[in-house]
């Protein structure tokens, strides 16, 4: 209110001497400590950070595409921050900061791009140790109570066995607001006998390009790997990593529909074996959750870790692996009929352009034991959530149902109801135009500017690894 009564003409003056003030103030101060005053000199424009200096032409081709991120240039934090006297004067370690604000939130950008020239794998940013350990996370009240009614209400009637395990799975989608009415895009199975699951995403570009039904071709890769997996339960000689690539590669073969999908599928091992083969095609993901016994836990140590996980496959940043259907020269005059002549156009315009195939996929075995807890996620999922912010969020179910407990401690946990829980978790971050997640990260590594989460179609399968 004082401030509020000085005339105008007087407040340059008041401004001057409280500058005046501090400025004596931090030399009564630095003499107190030995300090010697020094002149000040030219001060030297600080540098852009990394990730917001233009980004060289490395010649891929890719110089004229138009991305739906915003750049804004902006200066470093410690920059923009007004620090009081008392934090000026302390000698922290700057480069620990953080360095950028006020980014811009995306909007969904289509995966399916031109061919790159260059295959650059991007890891999303949970790989890194630390990252994002600094705050604790914020999580909506609604999303907490989820995590802690996860329980089933009845038992499963199946009892466990000596030998032998299956998954006990359960499934959530949330398609993204805007294709709420058509259901999303994305698309999985559950092996009705427990052996197997998958997830895969359909690209949206076949719907707004060429007005086809993204997820179709997503539906059928999923179908027939299902398929594949219930007929090759029980085959002798078939190991886990081999049966998941199989699964992938049969999938492909019965699909009809014209369209591309990212595909992640994971089957157990047909002769019973404590393993999980995995064969991964692009951005989609899968981790192994498993709760640490007792003795191996630690007050700062949380009880459940990432045990294993996937990487994803990304020929270029947002433009990930895709399996994908094209016409050829003999569907042209039917499609032309149709009207899709712009189809046949995009396909003769792309000529003998290389094509992803079930054989890149990265495959994967891993070691599994009871009470793993498997989830599955199309990149909705884990664009938005770091790895230890899934363990987080998993701590207090997974220690209501392991702590203090002995065998068959899983099936006291409803798989369907975690993997809800993952799913509003998922969605709330990329509701959330504040937070740093995996997605930004990397955008922010390929030169681009992104703050917050990433809206999209969001698809979680948990499947709880039991003996039976």
């Amino acid at each position: 209110m004082i401030a509020l009564l000085i005339p105008k003409a007087l407040r340059p003056i008041k401004v001057h001497a409280q500058a005046s003030l501090k400025f004596l103030l931090r030399k009564k101060l630095r003499q107190a400590r030995g300090e010697n005053e020094k002149t000040p000199s030219t001060p030297t424009p600080l540098p852009l950070p990394k990730e917001l200096q233009e980004p060289k032409d490395q010649g891929n081709g890719l110089e004229h595409e138009t991305h739906s991120f915003n750049r804004q240039i902006s200066a470093p934090a410690a920059v923009n921050k007004e620090l009081s006297l008392k934090e000026a004067l302390k000698k922290t370690d700057e480069k620990k900061k953080k360095g950028v604000q006020d980014y811009s939130p995306a909007s969904d950008v289509p995966k399916m791009r031109r061919e790159a020239k260059s295959t650059v794998l991007f890891p999303h940013a949970s790989t890194y140790p630390g990252c994002g350990r600094q705050l604790p996370a914020y999580w909506p009240d609604y999303v907490l109570d989820l995590f802690q009614n996860v329980r089933r209400e009845q038992m499963p009637p199946v009892s466990p066995a000596e030998c032998g395990f299956r998954l006990l799975c359960g499934s959530h989608q949330m398609p993204h607001p805007q294709k709420a009415s058509s259901g999303g895009e994305d698309s999985y199975f559950l092996c009705a006998n427990g052996s197997a699951a998958g997830v895969a995403d359909g690209v949206g570009e076949w719907q707004w390009r060429f007005g086809l039904d993204p997820r179709a071709f997503a539906d059928e890769l999923m179908q027939g790997a299902r398929t594949t997996g219930e007929q090759t339960q029980f085959q002798a000689g078939l190991e886990a990593e081999a049966r998941a690539k199989l699964m992938l590669s049969e999938g492909y073969k019965t699909t009809r529909s014209f369209g591309s999908a990212t595909a992640l599928v994971a089957a157990l091992d047909p002769t019973g074996q404590p393993k999980l083969g995995v064969a991964n095609l692009g951005d989609s993901g899968l981790r192994v959750l498993r709760w640490k016994s007792p003795s191996e836990c630690t007050d700062s140590s949380p009880g459940v870790f990432v045990a294993h996980r996937t990487c994803e496959q990304q020929h270029a940043f947002n433009c990930p692996y895709q399996l994908a259907r094209l016409p050829e020269p003999k569907d042209y005059a039917d499609l032309r009929a149709q009207g899709l002549n712009s189809l046949v156009k995009a396909v003769e315009k792309s000529g003998s352009a290389k094509q992803d195939t079930p054989c890149d996929a990265d495959t994967y075995t891993f070691e599994v034991q009871e009470g793993d807890v498997l989830l599955l996620g199309t990149d909705g999922v884990f664009d938005n959530l770091h790895d230890h912010e899934v363990c987080e969020l998993a701590q207090a179910p997974l220690e209501a149902a392991f702590r203090n407990r002995e065998k068959a401690t899983a099936w006291s946990i409803d798989p369907a109801r975690l993997a809800h829980a993952f799913a509003e978790a998922a969605r709330a971050r990329s509701q959330d135009s504040s937070a740093k997640t995996p997605f930004g990260h990397c955008a922010r590594n390929a030169g681009l500017q992104h703050m917050g989460g990433k809206m999209d179609d969001i698809t979680v399968v948990v499947g709880m690894v039991v003996k039976v």
